[in-house]
Order: structure tokens, then sequence, then C-alpha cells
């Protein structure tokens, strides 16, 4: 890539930090490590957008420990008024295609805010707390994090272990989770779900015609409520928890509702 589209900047920090990142299109990646230097990359992949480079803001208060970086785009075009825009009329072409891709280096154990139209996110390293905000882009997180926030209205959700609550708002993206903690919040309209569950947990999902699948480790008693309309409820293990409570106990509890979408229940491998 042309040194003409790329803006660098770099920060020393003196421990975790709270990054927020604001853009329209532009895809955005995260990645986490023991060093305490930051750095933020700002590309364009055509040099007729250069000008972007210069006008996006980047600020680091050393003092607060926060970091921000806002493309000059999303001052024009409100994520979240996009968002309910984008629902209402299934379009993402408001938002333009033209904002610098955003890729961050910053501490272990820092906490992220996301918000984007239709830019991609990806999170690479472990963080203490991710929140992101998407109309269309899709949202990886790679490695463990301690609290996970989602509201998407179709893009995909992919992530690693999620140590304490993981909460996802979609329209019609899929949820996948390879391991979730002690509490699981997920509502979605046509999107499926998929989880994997290795910890006693509080987990509760409502779908209107997105199928849910859910994989228990073996050693942890289930107490289950589902209920499914048109669609089928299945399970390959005992669902009544002889532990009652899962605070009391190796207990799952899941609480899943759907309209025409199944529900499955199995023993992880």
């Amino acid at each position: 890539m042309n040194a003409n589209q790329e803006r660098h900047e770099v920060f020393e920090a003196s421990g975790a930090i709270a990054a927020k990142v604001f853009t329209s299109s532009g895809d955005v990646t995260i990645g986490a490590s023991d060093s305490s230097v930051i750095e933020v990359t700002l590309s364009v992949r055509d040099l007729s957008h250069q000008h972007l480079l210069d006008e996006a803001e980047i600020t680091f208060v050393a003092s607060k420990g926060t970091l921000d970086v806002r493309s000059k785009s999303h001052e024009h075009h409100n994520t979240m008024g996009g968002f309910k825009a984008v629902i209402r009329r299934n379009s993402w072409f408001e938002f333009g295609g033209a904002d610098p891709d955003v890729h961050i280096a910053l501490p272990e154990g820092s906490s992220v805010e996301v918000t984007t139209a239709s830019g991609d996110t990806e999170i690479i390293g472990s963080l203490a707390k991710a929140s992101v905000t998407s109309a269309s882009g899709n949202v990886s997180v790679a490695d463990e994090v301690g609290v996970l926030e989602m509201k998407t209205a179709s893009g995909d959700v992919k992530t690693a272990a999620v140590r304490e609550s993981l909460t996802c708002h979609s329209a019609s993206g899929n949820v996948r989770c390879a391991s979730a903690g002690t509490t699981t919040k997920i509502r979605t309209a046509s999107g499926d779900v998929k989880l994997e569950v290795e910890v006693p947990s509080e987990i509760s999902i409502r779908t209107v015609s997105g199928n849910v699948a859910i994989a228990v480790a073996r050693g942890l008693d289930v107490d289950v409520d589902a209920t499914s309309i048109s669609g089928r409820l299945t399970s390959t293990m005992p669902l009544d928890s002889t532990k009652g409570d899962p605070s009391d106990g190796d207990a799952v509890a899941i609480n899943a509702k759907t309209v025409s979408g199944n529900v499955s229940v199995s023993s992880a491998n």
C-alpha cells in the first residue's frame, strides 16, 4: 500500500485503556497484546480518499487512559439513526463506502467500543470488555473476552470464549459463541444461534424463525425451559437439573423461546 494511503500514530499507555471507534463504512481491527504501546493506523484503498485520513480525529488522553478514533463521515451519518433506517428500508447505500479502515493495537485488558454502519469488526487478543454496534458489518472475536455486547441488523457475530456476560441483539445475523460465560442474553429475528457452554450459566434466547443449538459440557446439569410454536424441540441429554438453582452447583439454566425455529440441546463432544 502506498504511504500516502496510510496515517499512523503511536502513543504510550501506562496500562489498559478505554478505546472508542466511530466510523461509517471502514473495517475495524483491534489487536490486544502485552505491550504498553498504542498504535493507530488508518488506511484508504483509493488515493482519491486520502483527504479522509487527515480529516479523521485521533485523540489519546494519557491521564484518563482514553483513546477516541472518529472518521469525518461519521459526523454526517449518525450510525444509530442509520441503524434504524437500515431496518426500515433495508438499504446500506446511504452510508457510502469511502471511510478509512481502522487498525488499533492496544494493551491487553483494555475495553473497546466500536460504532459502525457497514464495516466489519475483528478483535484479536484478550479484552476486558468489547461493545460493537453495527448495521450490516460482521463481528469476529478471536480470543477470550470478559464482557461482550453486540447490536447488529444483519451482520453475523462469531466469538471465542466469553468469561462473564454476552448480550446480543440482532435482526437477521447469526450468532455463534465457542464458550458462553455466566450470563448470556440473545435476541434475534431470523438469525441462527449456536452456543457451547462449559461453565454454570444462565442463558436466555428469543428468536422468531432462527434455530437454536446449545452444546453443554459433560458434568454440568441442565435446566431447560424451551417453547416453539411450529419448530422442533430436541435433546440428547437429561434436561431437569438435580441442583435446582445454577448458583447452587454445576448447573446451566436455559430459557429459549422461538416461533418457528428449532431448539436443540446436546452434550458437547
